[in-house]
């Protein structure tokens, strides 16, 4: 069994944004999917990225604004974004609160693209 925590998890910070790297094969051996927890201070963005894997973006706090394949559309609480593999995405926070979202992406990241993409390490370890 693997339990992770976002204070024990690898994890990157920048514009706003703290994402932890919970389910991976850097941290679990997992090899088909990728899982990260993220929050982001409000006026915090998420640059415009794409990437392989198929992923999901399923809203937990606050509100914000999501960009995907050029289409932007208010997200909040509850809402559940698919992003095909290779569109273009990213997420602006736009309410007064953090927003926070759970990712799910699968295939998973490779072992050196969560070691380059998710620098830092734990809060625990600094």
């Amino acid at each position: 069994m693997h339990v992770m925590n976002p204070k024990k998890s690898p994890r990157y910070q920048r514009d706003g944004v703290v994402s932890y790297l919970l389910v991976s094969e850097r941290t679990c051996a997992a090899k088909d999917l990728s899982i990260t927890l993220v929050t982001m201070e409000p006026d915090g963005f998420q640059k415009i990225h794409k990437h392989r894997p198929e992923q999901t973006y399923i809203i937990l706090t606050g509100s914000g604004i999501m960009s995907v394949a050029g289409e932007e559309r208010p997200v909040e609480p509850g809402d559940c974004i698919f992003i095909p593999s290779w569109d273009e995405h990213g997420l602006k926070n736009t309410g007064g609160t953090v927003l926070k979202y759970l990712s799910a992406c699968s295939p998973s990241f490779t072992l050196q693209q969560c070691e380059k993409w998710w620098p830092l390490p734990s809060e625990e370890e600094s």
